[in-house]
């Protein structure tokens, strides 16, 4: 059936998609370079990610089959918390023991002796006071997630913690399942491409796709006729569509989707996210590779250093800082870029001779998607829908869920196989395309 498959959108699920049904099926892309939102820039020889990426799943076979396309290097993953004016490891829960201040160190202590472990809480608010207690709740996890997910965290659901957010200190997270993401660590191993961006990851796995054809963004799709038409012109014939696109946008292509249907998928909510890109003047000396602050006067809640992801990037004459900042926001460039600049400097981020030489600013419209209480229910009606029409969709905004590229190029692979007819899907050995 793989030459009967049209596979929409060259991002790690899509990738995942057309390795996994293989020779014959055909996969289109509206740009001129794969990876999704796995793209990397370079800002006056700088090197970013988009939102700052590394590698690291506990899929055996995902590992398998980019370490065997492409050269990568792996370390201890460096990332600390700034709060209350003090530097922490994080995950900011497991190191309250390195807290320098007494009254904030035995405020979270206390407030986390007394709670419990959070899985009668229905929304994500609930969540963090029950599993974590006032003091993390007050000087942490809702400063922080109130940064990049909004004021309202009542909106949102609790499912998706359990890969997300680490345990504290002194308790033990249930024995995860296989092949299920474990949250971040201090001591988690990470990897990344030897040498460039991240973004070379799927471009050594994109040259595996022979059906893959640029510049062909689909505009329109006839369930009936099992057709689609790209703005180009081109028309392709389907019995099997699997689409990486975010999911208002697929839904929107289709003219037979019932429009209840339509109106749910309408009310999923993507989170815009701001990238400032900080090209310095020269080297920064820290290991660090990731910094989190939930300091509302600080902007911006997420720092990335992409320099210290690599030997070669580290070994770069400039290097830079990433400002992601989450929301619609009213500044323009100059001014966003001003904003994220006065907060690397607050931080102390840049050295006494380092300067920022250059910047950029890149707004995505979706950046991550939220996980609010209807989200589930929405996802698996139009799912439903769409696959009784042979239409499947994944990916972080196909499936409206909270995932990295390592998982969403697992679950693409896992489909092109089912759909293919593989069998064993995932045995060592048989993820090569």
């Amino acid at each position: 059936m793989a030459g009967d498959t049209i596979v929409i959108g060259a991002g790690p699920a899509g990738l995942g998609a057309a390795l996994g049904l293989g020779d014959g099926a055909t996969l289109l892309e509206r740009g001129e370079v794969p990876g999704g939102l796995c793209q990397s820039v370079i800002v006056e020889g700088t090197a970013f990610d988009l939102g700052g990426h590394s590698f690291h799943t506990p899929h055996a076979a995902i590992r398998e089959l980019v370490f065997d396309a492409i050269k990568m290097e792996e370390q201890r993953r460096e990332a600390w918390c700034f709060v209350a004016g003090e530097l922490i490891p994080y995950p900011f829960q497991r190191n309250l023991a390195h807290l320098r201040n007494p009254a904030l160190r035995e405020a979270c202590l206390a407030g986390l002796a007394a709670a419990g472990d959070g899985s009668r809480a229905g929304t994500f608010d609930r969540y963090i006071e029950e599993r974590f207690g006032a003091g993390i709740a007050r000087h942490f996890m809702r400063p922080y997630n109130e940064k990049l997910w909004g004021a309202d965290l009542s909106r949102l659901a609790a499912g998706w913690t359990a890969e997300r957010i680490a345990e504290p200190a002194g308790t033990s997270a249930p024995a995860p399942e296989e092949r299920r993401r474990s949250p971040l660590q201090g001591d988690t191993m990470v990897a990344y491409p030897a040498e460039g961006g991240f973004a070379e990851i799927y471009r050594a796995l994109a040259r595996r796709v022979p059906g893959l054809l640029y510049g062909q963004a689909v505009q329109r799709i006839d369930v009936r006729r099992g057709e689609l038409v790209t703005q180009q012109g081109r028309r392709f014939a389907w019995k099997q569509l699997v689409s990486a696109l975010p999911l208002p946008a697929l839904i929107g292509m289709i003219e037979e989707v019932p429009q209840a249907i339509a109106a749910d998928v309408a009310r999923l909510v993507a989170l815009p996210v701001n990238l400032v890109l900080l090209a310095l003047t020269g080297r920064l000396e820290n290991p660090m590779q990731r910094l989190y602050s939930p300091d509302p006067a600080i902007t911006g809640h997420k720092f990335v250093f992409n320099h210290n992801s690599s030997a070669y990037l580290r070994a770069l004459p400039r290097h830079g800082i990433q400002v992601e900042i989450s929301g619609n926001r009213p500044e323009d460039d100059a001014a966003l870029t001003e904003l994220a600049a006065d907060s690397v400097r607050k931080l102390g981020l840049l050295p006494a001779g380092i300067d920022i030489a250059a910047s950029r600013v890149i707004r995505l419209p979706y950046g991550y998607p939220v996980p609010t209480l209807e989200r589930a229910s929405i996802v698996a009606q139009a799912s439903a829908w769409l696959e009784s029409r042979s239409i499947f969709t994944l990916g972080r905004f196909g499936a409206w869920d909270y995932i990295n590229s390592d998982e969403a190029l697992y679950r693409g692979l896992a489909l092109g196989r089912r759909l293919a007819g593989v069998t064993p899907v995932f045995e060592p050995g048989h993820t090569k395309a």
